[in-house]
C-alpha cells in the first residue's frame, strides 16, 4: 500500500517502514554532487546577471549565504552518509534535511522578493527564469524524499509570485497566474513521481527479502538472482520517468521567455532579452546532459543500424563549425572522407559533434582538423587540435562524469562535465572505442575506433551494454 499525501509528508519513521524510509534518505543524499553543482551554477548565473541591478550587499549577502548552506550540506553529506541505520538515526536525518530544504528554498525565496528588480522586466525575467530552473530540478531530486517537494517549491515560487502580483498591472498578474499553475503542475508532477519511486522501492525490497530467502534453497538460487536484478530494473524504469517529466517544465519555462519577450522592447531590453534567452539555453543544456546520461544508463537509447558515408556527417559539421572556427581565429581542416560504415547516422554524429565541440572550446589559437582513415576492420575518426591539451594526471580521468579541468569556479558555460561520459557511452552502444592522446601545451587527439561493419553477434553483444 502506497503512503497517502498526508503520510508523505510526516515521513514518519518507525521499525516497520525503516528499509523504505533510510532507502529514501540514501536516495536523496545520492543526489547531493549534481544537486549541488546544479544550484551552484544557477546562484553564480544570478549573481553575474543581477550584478549593478541589485545593490551588491544584498547581492553578495543573498549570494553568500546560499554558498554557506551548500558547504554545510555537503559536509554533513559527506561526514554522515552512513548513520541512518536505525530508527533513532534516521529520524535525525530526516530533521536535518527538513532543517537544509527550508533554509535553501526560503534563502531562494527571498532572493524572489530582495533581487526582484522594479519597472524592468527583463531583469525580473531573469529571476523568474532562475526559479522555474530550480523548481524543474525539484521534480527529479525531490520526489524520492517527498517532504522536500512540499516545502522547497512553495518556498522557492510564492515570493516571486507576490512580488508580481504586487506590482498590480494586468502582465504581472498574468505572470502571477501563470507561476501558480506552473507551481501546481510541479506538485501534481512531484506527488506521481514520488508514488512511483515508492513503488519501485518497495518491489526492490520484496524481490531482495525473497532473494535472500530463496538462496538457502540451491534449486531456486536462479530466480532469486533474476527477482533481484528485476528490483534494479523498477528502480531504473523511475529514473526514465523522471527523464520525460522533467522536459515537461523545461518546455514550459522556455514558453514563458518567449511570452515575456514580446513585452521588452528598447536596445537595452533586447539585450537583456537575449541574456535570458542564453541563460534559459544553458539551462536546458545542463538538464539535457543530467537526462541523456540518465537514459543512457537505463538502456533507453537503441541505436539503428543503416549503411551511410561518413563524408555526410563530416559536410554537416563542417557547415556548422567553420563559424564557430573562424569566429575564434581558428582553422578548422575538414579532411575528405570516402568510407561507408553500417551505425546509427544520429549517435555517431552526437559522438563527433561533441568532440569538435570540445576541440574548438579548448584551442585559443592554431587549428583544429578531422580526418578519417581505415585500420583493419575498423574506421578510425581522428580530431586533433593544437589547444591546451591534457596533462597525464588527468587523462585516465576524462570520461568521468562531472570531471572537468580547470573549471574550478564551476562555469556553467563550460557545462558541468557529462560531455566526454555520454561519449564513452554512446561509442559502447555502437560497438566502438574512443581513445585520447594529448601533451600539455601541444595539443591533444581524441580517435573514435568505429567497425565498418557489425556481423549479427556483435550487433546483439552492443544490445546488452
Amino acid at each position: 500500500m502506497l503512503y497517502s499525501l498526508r503520510e508523505q509528508l510526516s515521513f514518519e519513521i518507525d521499525e516497520a517502514n525503516l528499509p523504505i524510509r533510510s532507502e529514501q534518505i540514501r536516495a536523496r543524499l545520492r543526489s547531493y554532487p549534481r544537486m549541488v553543482a546544479a544550484r551552484s551554477a544557477v546562484t553564480l548565473m544570478v549573481l553575474g546577471l543581477m550584478w549593478g541591478k541589485v545593490a551588491v550587499p544584498v547581492l553578495l549577502g543573498w549570494a553568500g549565504m546560499l554558498f554557506l548552506m551548500y558547504a554545510i550540506e555537503s559536509l554533513y553529506v559527506w561526514r554522515y552518509w552512513d548513520a541512518m541505520r536505525t530508527v533513532a538515526e534516521c529520524r535525525i536525518w530526516h530533521s536535518r534535511l527538513m532543517l537544509f530544504v527550508s533554509l535553501v528554498g526560503g534563502l531562494w525565496g527571498a532572493g524572489g522578493l530582495l533581487l526582484f528588480v522594479p519597472d524592468n522586466l527583463a531583469y525580473q525575467a531573469i529571476l523568474i527564469c532562475a526559479m522555474l530552473g530550480m523548481a524543474a530540478g525539484a521534480v527529479t531530486t525531490n520526489p524520492v524524499f517527498p517532504p522536500a517537494l512540499y516545502i522547497f517549491v512553495p518556498l522557492l515560487i510564492l515570493p516571486i509570485l507576490l512580488a508580481n502580483a504586487l506590482v498590480g498591472d494586468s502582465e504581472h498578474l498574468l505572470l502571477s497566474g501563470l507561476l501558480m499553475l506552473f507551481l501546481v503542475y510541479v506538485m501534481i508532477t512531484g506527488k506521481e513521481l514520488a508514488q512511483t519511486f515508492e513503488l519501485s522501492l518497495r518491489q526492490m525490497l520484496e524481490n531482495k527479502q525473497l532473494a535472500q530467502g530463496l538462496i538457502l534453497e540451491n534449486q531456486r538460487a536462479e530466480l532469486a538472482q533474476q527477482q533481484a536484478e528485476q528490483a534494479s530494473i523498477s528502480k531504473s524504469r523511475f529514473l526514465a520517468a523522471a527523464s520525460h517529466d522533467l522536459r515537461q517544465p523545461m518546455h514550459a519555462l522556455t514558453m514563458f521567455v518567449g511570452a515575456l519577450k514580446a513585452h521588452v522592447h528598447g536596445e537595452q531590453g533586447t539585450r537583456l532579452m537575449a541574456q535570458v534567452e542564453t541563460s534559459v539555453d544553458v539551462l536546458g543544456e545542463m538538464f539535457d546532459s543530467l537526462l541523456d546520461i540518465s537514459r543512457l544508463d537505463t538502456g533507453a537509447v537503441s541505436p539503428y543500424y543503416q549503411t551511410f558515408p561518413v563524408q555526410q556527417i563530416f559536410d554537416r559539421m563542417e557547415g556548422e563549425f567553420s563559424r564557430i572556427a573562424q569566429e575564434k581565429g581558428l582553422a578548422l581542416n575538414m579532411e575528405e572522407c570516402a568510407d561507408t560504415v553500417h551505425s546509427d547516422s544520429l549517435l555517431l554524429e552526437r559522438i563527433l559533434r561533441n568532440l569538435l565541440a570540445n576541440a574548438i572550446r579548448y584551442t585559443e589559437r592554431g587549428w583544429v582538423s578531422v580526418r578519417c582513415e581505415r585500420v583493419a576492420e575498423n574506421l578510425k575518426i581522428e580530431v586533433r587540435d593544437s589547444g591546451l591539451g591534457i596533462s597525464g594526471e588527468h587523462l585516465p580521468h576524462i570520461f568521468d562524469e562531472y570531471y572537468q579541468i580547470g573549471n574550478k569556479q564551476r562555469d556553467r558555460n563550460n557545462g558541468l562535465g557529462l560531455g566526454l561520459a555520454i561519449v564513452q557511452r554512446l561509442a559502447r552502444l555502437l560497438g566502438a572505442e574512443v581513445r585520447v592522446s594529448s601533451s600539455e601545451g601541444v595539443g591533444s587527439c581524441f580517435s573514435l575506433l568505429l567497425p565498418l561493419e557489425l556481423s549479427d553477434v556483435m550487433i546483439q553483444a552492443v544490445s546488452k551494454v
